[in-house]
């Protein structure tokens, strides 16, 4: 499976003293109106995907445990923080994914160390932005709004991603009318694979 989500604005990076949670959940809220998007469109995510369990699979048919939809289903096994949260990539469907980034900033390419922060750190950012929260803090003190339940993430958890490739090039069209050292256009492609193959799993392949 291969999709690709966008960011505009503002990427501050995030250290132990400045962990960033209210921006980090800003970042996660443009992600979320994404994936619910791709949970609607796509026929696998929509129709067909299967509810996982501790020792094994079982395609969802009618009703189950009084929920009418898998999203349902879902949203219930990732309750935290007031927030029903629905993971994308889990390791209960034995998912990987790998992530290619197109980062575009102000300065020139390749000024990626004192221009808006160190790459790395922003990068952090980013990364917990397209993860669940896991605590109530990583949250910014923010509780779900109208269209955030279920609350749509990509990953259960960073360590899913095996592989990170970045591009930097010059941001050439300002945002919000202004080259604000901190802007940035962001074009993340994701591909999902499977390590374990099996009928859970096979439509991500």
């Amino acid at each position: 499976m291969e999709f690709r989500l966008t960011y505009e604005g503002v990427l501050l990076g995030a250290s132990k003293t400045a962990t960033r949670a209210r921006h980090k959940h800003e970042i996660r809220k443009v992600f979320h109106k994404q994936l619910q998007r791709l949970w609607q469109v796509n026929p696998y995510l929509r129709d067909g995907h299967p509810i996982e369990y501790k020792h094994g699979m079982i395609p969802f048919i009618g009703m189950y445990n009084s929920k009418s939809t898998i999203l349902e289903f879902l949203a219930d096994q990732y309750v935290r923080s007031g927030f029903r949260f629905i993971p994308l990539v889990r390791e209960s469907l034995s998912l990987l994914c790998s992530v290619n980034i197109l980062f575009l900033r102000p300065g020139v390419p390749g000024s990626v160390i004192g221009v808006g922060g160190d790459i790395d750190n922003r990068m952090k950012t980013l990364f917990d932005a397209l993860r669940l929260p896991t605590n109530t803090s990583e949250t910014g003190g923010y509780g779900p709004e109208e269209g955030e339940d279920p609350f749509f993430c990509l990953l259960e958890d960073d360590k899913l991603i095996t592989h990170a490739s970045i591009e930097t090039d010059m941001l050439l069209e300002p945002i919000n009318g202004s080259f604000d050292v901190n802007s940035t256009r962001i074009v993340i492609t994701v591909k999902i694979r499977p390590y374990d193959v099996n009928p859970g799993n096979m439509s991500y392949g």
